[in-house]
Parts: C-alpha cells; sequence; structure tokens
C-alpha cells in the first residue's frame, strides 16, 4: 500500500532524527578522552560547566588551550561568550604573562551569566565579557549585521579570535562579516579560529578565500568542525 506524501515526509523526518541522535551518541562518546585531557591539562579551581549543546566540545577545548600555550597570545578575543571564555581564562593565567581574553557578547542575559561564571571561578583580572548588540554592517557593499564595532575601537594587535557566534539561531550568515572586520585589528603573526562548520560555514569560508586572499585556511576534523585561518607569509602575487 502506498503510504500518503504526508506521512512518508513524517517518517523520513523521524528517520533523520534518530539518525542524527545516533550521530551525536557516537560523538559524544568519542569526546570521553579530550574531557580527561582538558582535566589533566587545564586544572580549574571548580568544575566547569557541561561542555555539550552550544557550549564548545571537549576536542576543541584542548585545541584551544594547546593554541594557547604554544603561541602565547597577550590579546584573546572572542565572539560569543560561555564555557570558552573560561577555558580560554584559564589558558592565559596559566601562562603567568597578564594575556587577556574579552568577549563580545549580543545577548545582555548571556553576558551576565557568563560574568557570573568569570567570577566563581576566580578569572576577574584575566577575562571579561562586552555588551555588544548586532547592528547593521556594511561588507562588500552588502548589508550585514554583526557586533557593534564599537566594541574594536579601542583594540588593537589581536593575536587569537575564537569565532564562535553570532548564533545561526538570530539570523542568517551573520558570521561572515567576522574575518573583515578582524583583519585590520589583527596582530602580523595572529590566528583566527573559527569554530562550528555548519550548513552556512562553507560559503562563508569559500567567500573569504576569494576576498581575503592574504589569509590561508586550515580545516581541522573535530566534533563540531574548526578552521585556523592565518596571514600566508608571502603575499600572493599580483602577477
Amino acid at each position: 500500500m502506498k503510504l500518503p506524501s504526508h506521512a512518508l515526509r513524517v517518517m523520513l523526518r523521524a528517520r533523520d532524527a534518530i539518525a542524527d541522535r545516533i550521530d551525536d551518541f557516537v560523538a559524544n562518546r568519542t569526546q570521553a578522552q579530550p574531557r580527561r585531557e582538558l582535566a589533566r591539562m587545564l586544572p580549574t579551581r571548580k568544575p566547569l560547566p557541561a561542555l555539550r549543546g552550544f557550549a564548545i566540545a571537549p576536542d576543541f577545548a584542548v585545541v584551544l588551550a594547546e593554541l594557547i600555550a604554544r603561541e602565547q597570545p597577550n590579546l584573546v578575543v572572542e565572539t560569543g561568550s560561555g564555557v570558552s571564555t573560561l577555558v580560554i581564562g584559564y589558558a592565559l593565567e596559566q601562562l603567568g604573562a597578564g594575556g587577556r581574553v574579552i568577549a563580545l557578547e549580543h545577548d545582555r542575559a548571556y553576558a551576565e551569566a557568563t560574568r557570573a561564571l568569570i567570577r566563581d571561578h576566580g578569572l576577574d583580572a584575566c577575562a571579561s565579557v562586552i555588551d555588544a548588540p548586532l547592528e547593521p554592517i556594511v561588507v562588500n557593499g552588502e548589508p550585514h549585521r554583526w557586533y557593534s564595532t564599537r566594541a574594536l575601537d579601542e583594540l588593537a594587535a589581536i593575536d587569537l579570535v575564537v569565532d564562535d557566534g553570532p548564533p545561526r539561531r538570530v539570523g542568517p550568515m551573520l558570521r561572515y562579516a567576522s574575518l573583515h572586520q578582524f583583519a585590520p585589528k589583527l596582530a602580523a603573526n595572529a590566528t583566527f579560529v573559527l569554530d562550528v562548520i555548519g550548513t552556512e560555514e562553507p560559503g562563508i569560508l569559500a567567500r573569504w578565500e576569494r576576498e581575503l586572499p592574504e589569509f590561508v585556511q586550515q580545516r581541522v576534523a573535530s566534533k563540531k568542525g574548526h578552521v585556523i585561518v592565518r596571514r600566508r607569509r608571502h603575499a600572493p602575487s599580483d602577477a
């Protein structure tokens, strides 16, 4: 008997939902080792909030801790805030060189929640959150929305950017403006890390590759996917 089209659509959605849950279960099991590695690398005064859902995945937290230990940034700027802000703060504190992380947060309530976490973990000396609501912006002659650019006015020579926002749920293509806005503020040897590769990000990365050829991208396999972006050692020839 042939199923009605609406019943078939419901069955297909249910099948896809089950497949997604299985993929999440398998992915989460693979995160047990990164969780242990993070605890070994980065002792914390209090347990970190759960590294699941919208929070960074444990394997990416390890990547951040290793990157900071190796490159020893003085100024880190993060788009979005939360557990990642704590991980970066603890990694900077461990260096003992006075580095700091500044998180740009569009959601005032979430900004306050992250500030409370920072206080609770005693990281006020090296971590802070700036209220940066989403505002209209023009990039390459196109209208977009991004964090209030006033948040970047006093910042220069940024050593590390951790791009983890704005979230897709608040609008399409919001992360496209990020590298364009940060590029003039980056130190010569800065690193830009894009976390979470979803449906939009491949298109954004392709546009960055065309529009900002002075940067080279390194795609890295991880639970949510991430890309490391750095300036080329030598700019492409105009010839």
